[in-house]
């Protein structure tokens, strides 16, 4: 059957997985005389004939994950039986030889009886029954233990969100927001009193493996079970972002697992149909008709028990991904508190810090106003000194040491001598000499905050660069 090909397309090493969860059922039945296929009387085939193909999937243990026990393996049938002749022909393609083993082991010289008799047409269908019966099973066989593990493993990465302690002022500022829209509603208007939340009572922890992550609480905790110190200091360095994604990889896996479940039970139910309406076809032959009335009838409760067991293994994955989905919002909840109280700190901090540095900031301008105040008191004494020192100089030296004034003490008498001469030498060295210190300082000055702003524009500059 060409359609068989499109369920071996999904095998082979792929870097992403293409095409893997595609699975179906085909059949192409050629009964009738009239619609026959290819009569080879060689082989012996004589073109009547039940042709079917399909593809199932099940878990199996696997040591080559490191973090992951558990592989998906699937497996590939086309199936071809002749009425006339009872000759089958049967194409199994897996990734091991567990299901040629299997099949070797059924239909060997002790294995069952229903597989071990071909002398007959009708026997050698019901062998054909009972090998379909074996890749059924195969279906079934490892989801009991793969939905525990994940169960496990779910528990594992979340059951700590149901214990984690909040500080009672948090309880308290949950309590009065609680109060504030249940009174707005009632129209008593908002609260005037808020009680500020403290930080956080859980923060992040450095990113681990993607193993299993260790339990906190025990598995049979009662209700009022409240954890102490030790176990409150545990729960601060619980949760990081890496949990969520635990939560999501596990929430992936179950999808996976609700998807192949849903696909293997279509499988078996358009199985059992095919053989069913096959059997009350008008083209059946009427004595197999008759002798594996029986046959057909077993095969369809086997079929529906193992359906059963895969209805049982759905029903636990969706009540999974219920949960999964319930304690992500949670966790991402507490991640969303957490960012939001460290944002809060942060604010608080950065509040702190600008206090800070708006009373350094205050120190620094006072500081700068008595520099300033001082700067102008020195340059104001500066140039008095400047006005004042020519003058001194001169008065004080050997050029002026003769007094203009002159006070003289003769006979008990006083008297005064003016010299307006020496008066007149000493306005005419000391007037230039002061204004040419003057002058002098004021170009040392100038030259110097002419120097200092050429420097500030450079920097200024190189800045914008």
């Amino acid at each position: 059957m060409p359609g068989f090909l499109d369920f071996i397309f999904g095998f082979g090493e792929q870097q992403y997985e293409e095409g893997f969860h595609f699975t179906g059922f085909r059949q192409d039945n050629r009964l009738n005389s009239l619609d026959r296929g290819l009569s080879i009387q060689d082989l012996g085939w004589s073109g009547r004939e039940l042709r079917l193909c399909y593809s199932l999937k099940s878990v199996e243990p696997s040591e080559s994950q490191r973090y992951w026990p558990w592989s998906v393996r699937t497996t590939a049938v086309h199936h071809g039986f002749d009425i006339v002749t009872g000759r089958a022909v049967w194409i199994v393609v897996k990734g091991d030889g567990l299901m040629k083993s299997r099949i070797k082991s059924a239909t060997g010289s002790r294995g069952l009886p229903g597989l071990t008799s071909f002398q007959t047409i009708d026997r050698g269908f019901a062998s054909a029954l009972a090998t379909h019966l074996i890749l059924c099973d195969w279906s079934i066989e490892h989801w009991h233990r793969y939905v525990s593990f994940l169960e496990e493993e779910f528990q594992a990465a979340s059951r700590r969100t149901l214990s984690v302690m909040v500080s009672e002022r948090a309880r308290a500022e949950s309590v009065a927001n609680t109060s504030s829209v249940t009174d707005n509603a009632l129209g008593f208007g908002p609260k005037t009193a808020r009680t500020r939340m403290k930080p956080s009572s859980f923060m992040q922890s450095p990113s681990q493996p993607a193993r299993v992550l260790p339990p906190v609480t025990p598995k049979s905790a009662p209700t009022s079970y409240r954890p102490n110190d030790k176990d409150r200091n545990a729960d601060q360095q619980a949760f990081s972002f890496t949990d969520l994604q635990r939560l999501h990889f596990l929430e992936e896996k179950a999808n996976e697992t609700l998807l192949i479940l849903k696909a293997n039970s279509s499988v078996l139910t358009e199985l059992k149909h095919h053989y069913s309406n096959t059997a009350d076809s008008e083209d059946w032959p009427q004595d197999l008709k008759s002798n594996c009335r029986g046959d057909i009838l077993r095969f369809e409760r086997r079929v529906a028990s193992v359906q059963n067991d895969l209805w049982m293994q759905q029903s636990r994955t969706e009540t999974l991904l219920r949960l999964l989905a319930n304690r992500k919002s949670l966790l991402f909840g507490m991640l969303k508190h957490h960012n939001l109280e460290a944002s809060k700190e942060l604010a608080r901090e950065a509040q702190q810090s600008a206090d800070k540095m708006e009373a350094i900031t205050l120190d620094m301008n006072n500081i700068a106003q008595k520099t300033k105040q001082e700067t102008i008191s020195m340059r104001i004494i500066t140039f008095v000194t400047l006005f004042f020192l020519p003058g001194t100089f001169i008065s004080d030296q050997t050029l002026m040491s003769t007094d203009i004034i002159h006070f003289t003490s003769d006979s008990g008498k006083s008297g005064r001598t003016y010299e307006p001469e020496a008066l007149q030498l000493y306005f005419a060295i000391s007037i230039p000499l002061m204004v040419l210190t003057l002058l002098a300082w004021y170009g040392v000055y100038w030259w110097e905050t002419r120097k200092e702003k050429r420097r500030q524009k450079r920097n200024s500059v190189e800045f914008q660069v």
